[in-house]
């Protein structure tokens, strides 16, 4: 489509007034249908122009978007999931196709589904399978109209985006995709990346205020967003400068279950005492780190880190004193003693050597936990030192999570020869 007609169907289908609900949607459905009777892949002037006559009468960018993108079925089905496309085609489906621009993207919300058994890919997740799961899509594109990368591509690599479901009421720091046992799958096409996202069933929370967030980074980012914890309401931040963008989502309170949710939420142990007890912990008086056999240079690092409890957490930054996440706080612990680790604690995770058990820990040894992107170094007698979300650079007990895995990084020069 030539950039100068798509930029003026823009402009020209960007509402004053909101249209009427009802002529919308017939409308949409309309453009659905036209679009699903041609080739994704060979769009051409008299389609664009058929559906452009539908939509001139509205002046909605909700109509634009349903003519832009794919559908949310177009997508399931380009990735082979096509019982999640009759899903999506489905009247459970929530059609949405609403455009927010923010920072350097246009980010587009097209649809939400939620129920049991509706991909033919379920997922797994500590050992157990998630059937009962919600879908959504949503599309990325450069707000300057360049073509985002394809997945083929080493730019693509280098995309870092974060979006999740949030539930109204609950912490978005400790409540989101990773806690929710969520997952994604990415496809680009035309020029506009494509993210199909999943996590466990939001119905049971429809009595709340939901929402889905896209944020530059792989994790929620509590600067980009504001949780006010006396209302439970989750907001922009408008001082943010970076891709902050926030939909409201669709609710059905019938569907709601605050029983459910009720056992979701505890099972997931966040709000648990075991969390706020182990999170939160203190180091006795009588504390010392202690270096170890294998790895006595690590009690250096272990030793080091300890200076800088108390320190905020920032996402993405590495700044001892001024701010840092917790593969950044890993990373410069270990600069400073000529160490380089990646900024990334899944990078982090292939470097040195893995330590099969805690018991087995020593000081300075990493550790990484099953939720997703986070790192600590372990201080001896089951503690840790780590940047944490909320709390900044902290002590906790090394089990306030599920250890995924313990490397160790800084290991005892072999003894040298001497002839």
């Amino acid at each position: 489509m030539d950039k100068e007609l798509d930029d003026a169907l823009r402009q020209a289908l960007t509402p004053d007034e909101e249209a009427d609900f009802g002529l919308n949607q017939t409308i949409l459905n309309q453009a659905k249908e036209l679009r699903t009777m041609r080739e994704k892949k060979n769009r051409n002037l008299s389609a664009a122009a058929a559906v452009a006559a539908l939509v001139l009468c509205v002046s909605s960018l909700t109509a634009y978007g349903a003519w832009r993108y794919l559908s949310s079925s177009d997508v399931a089905g380009n990735i082979q999931d096509f019982s999640l496309a009759e899903a999506f085609s489905s009247d459970r489906a929530h059609l949405i196709n609403e455009t927010q621009n923010c920072g350097d993207y246009r980010v587009t919300l097209l649809s939400i589904v939620s129920g049991e058994t509706l991909s033919a890919y379920p997922h797994g997740h500590n050992g157990s399978v998630s059937v009962d799961r919600t879908y959504a899509v949503i599309a990325i594109e450069n707000g300057d109209g360049t073509p985002m990368p394809k997945l083929s591509e080493a730019a693509y690599a280098k995309l870092e985006f974060f979006a999740s479901p949030l539930i109204g009421g609950y912490n978005p720091a400790l409540y989101h995709m990773a806690s929710m046992a969520g997952n994604y799958t990415d496809m680009t096409e035309n020029g506009i990346l494509y993210r199909l996202i999943e996590c466990d069933n939001m119905e049971i929370f429809a009595d709340h205020d939901l929402y889905l967030c896209v944020s530059d980074g792989t994790f929620y980012n509590k600067e980009a967003y504001r949780y006010d914890e006396l209302t439970g309401k989750i907001s922009r931040n408008v001082d943010y400068e970076g891709l902050n963008v926030l939909f409201s989502l669709p609710a059905d309170a019938s569907k709601a279950n605050p029983e459910k949710a009720a056992e979701y939420i505890a099972a997931l142990g966040v709000t648990s005492d075991y969390l706020t007890e182990k999170l939160h912990a203190e180091l006795e008086d009588s504390f010392e780190v202690k270096a170890g056999e294998e790895n006595p240079q690590g009690a250096e690092a272990a030793e080091y880190a300890l200076q800088f409890v108390g320190n905020p957490y920032v996402w993405g930054k590495e700044s001892l004193t001024e701010g840092t996440d917790s593969s950044g706080f890993t990373k410069s612990v270990y600069a400073h003693f000529g160490v380089s680790l990646p900024h990334s604690a899944a990078a982090q995770r292939a470097m040195g050597t893995k330590v099969e058990t805690l018991e087995n820990a020593e000081p300075g040894d990493l550790i990484f936990y099953e939720t997703p992107a986070h790192a600590a170094i372990y201080l001896g007698d089951g503690m840790v030192v780590h940047a944490m979300p909320e709390t900044g650079i902290c002590i906790s007990e090394a089990d306030f999570d599920e250890i995924e895995e313990i490397r160790r990084i800084m290991e005892v020069s072999p003894p040298q020869s001497h002839k």
